[in-house]
């Protein structure tokens, strides 16, 4: 075994025993689970001589076999299962945000043109208000994955020496995880509240205030007078 062999060898190991630990307070399967992998791992660890390559061989044969299989842990919290509701949220994000798609008002290519929204003003209102939306969204999604990120980290180290193949979702996470960072935030290494996309975030929302404040306005001046703001003579 040479020595890059031996150091992935060890580090799977590693990544074997996070996973009997994650398995032995779930069911009846998942603590035989666990017992198995750890019984191989003692036997991998403790093996000499001319049967030590086949029993090291079999103990990451299992336990790279039980990574790939991860989400059907029977856990309440398999590996990496911290990513799968903000990926759904950024395959949402992700897919063309032309106008009015974000909620998707109108059938593909039927939204207002600029001439129905110069004639019903409320459209335009709509409009930004929409996009407005979707960026306050899109930064708190960011922030989520942040977290993500920071709950699954263990894993995300364990697993790191696996190739691609064997790896499956968990390098795609991290890889998605960080183009979503840097596609959301602009924050500054030192600073763990621009790291994480705060001061976007803030900004966001100040802008969606502003614009929920300026549709109210619109809408309150397109109300009808009540008999209280009329003049006596019936006038505004």
């Amino acid at each position: 075994m040479t020595p890059e062999d031996a150091a992935s060898f060890e580090r799977t190991l590693e990544l074997g025993k996070e996973i009997a630990d994650s398995l032995s307070e779930s069911d009846v399967l998942g603590r035989w689970m666990a017992h198995r992998i750890g019984d191989l791992i003692v036997q991998a660890e403790n093996a000499t001589g001319v049967e030590a390559d086949g029993v090291r061989r079999e103990a990451t044969t299992v336990i790279l076999a039980l990574w790939d299989h991860r989400t059907a842990f029977p856990s309440p919290t398999p590996p990496l299962r911290a990513f799968e509701p903000v990926f759904r949220a950024l395959e949402r994000l992700s897919e063309p945000q032309g106008r009015w798609s974000f909620y998707r008002m109108f059938p593909s290519g039927s939204g207002p043109s600029e001439d129905d929204m110069a004639g019903a003003p409320l459209l335009r209102v709509a409009l930004n208000l929409e996009e407005t939306v979707r960026v306050v969204v899109g930064e708190i999604v960011a922030l989520a994955a942040q977290e993500a990120d920071d709950k699954e980290a263990k894993w995300l180290k364990l697993s790191e020496h696996l190739e691609p193949d064997e790896q499956r979702a968990a390098r795609d996470a991290f890889l998605r995880l960080a183009h979503t960072l840097k596609a959301y935030t602009d924050g500054e290494d030192g600073d763990p509240a621009a790291r994480t996309g705060l001061p976007k975030l803030i900004a966001a929302l100040q802008r969606a205030e502003s614009q929920l404040a300026e549709s109210r306005r619109v809408l309150e001046d397109a109300l009808p007078a009540t008999p209280s703001e009329r003049e006596p003579d019936g006038s505004v």
